[in-house]
C-alpha cells in the first residue's frame, strides 16, 4: 500500500530531492501500523501534514470503501468504490459518531457535510485527489493555500461523480496542478480560479469541503524535502513519531 515510508511512487521529479508520495490511508504515517475500518483520525499523521476537520459531525474517520469489505452490507452503499480507504467525516446523526477504543462502531459519512484540512509541515506541490460521492447534491471546494497565504480554489458541482449504484465508478481523480475546466464521471465540469501570484510549489494547507456527504483518498504530493520511502526513512522518522504518539 502507499503511505508516507511505505510509499510505492518515489520517483525524482524535477530535482534530485524532489519525491512524490501518495497518502491512501491505508497506514498511518509510519508506513507501518494498520489503519482500520472506523478508526477515529486524530493523532494518526502529524508528520507530512496535521489533520484537522470542522462542521456538523463526529470528526475524522476511515471508510472502508471495498464492495467486499465490512461495509458491504451497511447503510452506505454509496461510498462503495473499491478504492480501500478513504477518509470521511463521520456521521454524528442517531448515535453513529459513538466509538470503542479510537474505532467509530458504524462507518458513514455525514449528510451535513463540513471541512477536511491538511495543514502541512512542509511546502509541497499538490498533484491530485481522489473524491467520492459528489452527487445527491454533495459537490464542494478544494482550496489550496500558498505560504503567502494566496489561494487556488477548485469549485466541484454536484453530480460530478456517479452513484455507484446507478452507474460506476463513483469517484473520480482533480487535477491540482491545472486551471483548466476538469469533467467529471458524469461530464459535468469542475472549474478553478486562483489569486494573483498563487505559488503552486509551495502549498502550505489544504481544505476540502463537502457540501453534503462524501470522501477523499489518494491526495498525491511532490516536494523536494519529502523523504524517499524504505527503511532508512522509517528509521529515521521512529523518534519522532513517538515523540508525537506519546503527546
Amino acid at each position: 500500500m502507499r503511505t508516507l515510508a511505505a510509499i510505492a511512487m518515489a520517483a525524482s521529479v524535477g530535482t534530485a530531492s524532489a519525491q512524490v508520495t501518495v497518502i491512501d490511508f491505508s497506514t498511518e504515517d509510519d508506513g507501518l501500523t494498520p489503519l482500520v475500518n472506523g478508526q477515529v483520525i486524530d493523532t494518526e499523521f502529524g508528520f507530512i501534514f496535521n489533520l484537522s476537520s470542522s462542521g456538523a459531525n463526529a470528526g475524522l474517520g476511515i471508510f472502508d470503501t471495498d464492495t467486499t469489505g465490512p461495509n458491504a452490507s451497511g447503510a452506505d452503499p454509496d461510498l462503495l468504490v473499491d478504492l480501500g480507504n478513504a477518509l470521511i467525516l463521520q456521521n454524528n446523526n442517531g448515535g453513529f459518531g459513538s466509538q470503542t477504543a479510537g474505532v467509530f462502531d458504524t462507518a458513514n459519512d455525514d449528510a451535513d457535510g463540513g471541512t477536511i484540512t491538511f495543514d502541512f509541515t512542509l511546502e509541497v506541490e499538490l498533484v491530485s485527489l481522489d473524491l467520492i460521492d459528489m452527487n445527491g447534491n454533495n459537490g464542494g471546494t478544494v482550496t489550496l493555500t500558498d505560504a503567502n497565504g494566496l489561494t487556488r480554489i477548485y469549485t466541484v458541482p454536484n453530480e460530478w461523480t456517479f452513484d455507484p449504484s446507478v452507474q460506476p465508478f463513483g469517484w473520480d481523480t482533480l487535477d491540482l496542478t491545472t486551471l483548466a475546466d476538469q469533467a467529471g464521471e458524469t461530464g459535468n465540469l469542475a472549474t478553478a480560479l486562483e489569486d494573483a501570484g498563487f505559488d503552486a510549489a509551495r502549498v502550505v494547507r489544504l481544505d476540502v469541503f463537502f457540501v453534503g456527504s462524501g470522501a477523499l483518498d489518494n491526495l498525491t504530493i511532490r516536494g523536494e524535502d519529502i523523504p524517499a520511502p524504505g527503511g532508512a526513512v522509517a528509521l529515521g522518522l521512529g523518534g519522532l513519531i513517538a515523540t508525537r504518539r506519546r503527546r
